[in-house]
């Protein structure tokens, strides 16, 4: 996941692994218990030629306190 705002990747993480919380989209009530990543996350894992052409400009875009917190959500999305 790309996103950058708490809230949103709560909604996300959460639709992905419990449903959609809204109870409003075509995954009403399904359940995928797919566990979400931000591509922050990920960093160490992909090459770092790959990392430059495609995301060293939008990781520029982002303060480091702000991606220390997104990473933090996202482990306790996922419970971590």
């Amino acid at each position: 996941m790309g996103l950058n705002q708490a809230e949103t990747l709560r909604i996300f993480a959460t639709t992905f692994r419990n449903g959609d919380p809204a109870y409003a989209g075509p995954l009403a009530g399904v359940a995928l218990g797919l566990q979400s990543f931000h591509i922050f996350e990920l960093k160490d894992e992909i090459p770092a030629d790959v990392w430059a052409a495609d995301m060293a400009m939008e990781e520029l875009e982002v303060e480091d306190e702000q991606i220390a917190g997104i990473c933090q959500t996202m482990r306790d999305i996922r419970g971590e």
